[in-house]
């Protein structure tokens, strides 16, 4: 090799020393890039007044039906993702407190009721057994007293309100029975459109321009029924679901020693969470 090219390599940029780069050297004063930095943020939990009113509970009857009190919730979410302060409080019949104290205040009544009864019922049953003698074939045909447990379901139909679920179920049927009106009206024209002659019309069931207002106002008033009673059966949902977990968290913190033998945790975590929403999902699916 001539001596003039052993001495380019000798002083050629490209050697060991110079190409390698200590890490800490490259990283030292730039700081570390936080990748998950937005899902990171702190979540504020706003305390909920509980004398607030809901959007729902402060729209007027208009609002009520036609969901016009949702409009600003909506235009605000095509903004920017929702939080607690931008949707409020819940209604107050959704409330844990108000659910708690309608169907307490019951529940206990029919505590009493139902204990009444059964004693009623073991003092005729152990007068019955005293008549029998030593008749075993009478004593094994009456058998053993078992005590009715209490109605949770009369306590829960009269604690929502019987008559709103009533007149909920009731706006189901109407706008259901009023589906069949579009099929007629679109029969009718189908009628009309086939008569050459107006002395013709009178066979039909409504006037045309009748149907063609027929098939915007039946449409419109269906879909506000349902609306509305679907609007019901999830307050209902939501209400029952709520009382039930209160009811069972109740009875799990008066429990006794032996009830707690015979129950596990997992047992009551399950039922409070699992049961109670398979609750909630029955009712909003008939609704």
């Amino acid at each position: 090799m001539p001596p003039e090219a052993s001495h380019a390599v000798e002083n050629s940029p490209s050697s060991k020393d110079d190409d390698v780069v200590p890490l800490e050297n490259s990283t030292k004063d730039t700081p570390p890039e936080n990748i998950n930095a937005e899902f990171e943020e702190e979540v504020e939990y706003v305390d909920i007044d509980p004398e607030a009113l809901s959007l729902e509970d402060q729209a007027s009857c208009l609002s009520s039906w036609f969901l016009f009190y949702l409009t600003p919730l909506l235009k605000l979410g095509a903004t920017k993702i929702l939080d607690s302060k931008d949707v409020g409080p819940p209604s107050k019949c959704d409330r844990a407190k108000s659910c708690y104290d309608s169907v307490n205040a019951l529940w206990v009544k029919e505590v009493e009721r139902t204990r009444e009864v059964n004693a009623a019922k073991r003092t005729k049953h152990e007068e019955a057994l005293a008549k029998c003698g030593d008749d075993a074939k009478k004593i094994a045909k009456l058998g053993s007293f078992t005590p009715a447990p209490p109605n949770l379901a009369k306590v829960l139909w009269c604690a929502f309100g019987k008559w709103k679920i009533i007149w909920a179920m009731s706006l189901y049927v109407l706008s259901s029975l009023l589906q069949f009106l579009p099929v007629l009206i679109l029969n009718d024209l189908v009628k009309y459109f086939e008569m050459g002659s107006p002395p013709n019309y009178k066979a039909l069931l409504f006037h045309p321009w009748g149907d063609v207002v027929g098939l915007l106002v039946f449409p419109l008033l269906v879909a506000l029924l349902q609306t509305r009673s679907q609007v019901i059966f999830n307050h209902c949902a939501i209400f029952i679901r709520t009382s039930v977990s209160n009811l069972l968290f109740s009875k799990a913190l008066t429990i006794s020693a032996a009830g707690r033998a015979q129950t596990s945790t997992g047992q009551v975590v399950n039922m409070m969470s699992n049961d109670t929403t398979q609750l909630q999902r029955f009712l909003q699916f008939v609704g």
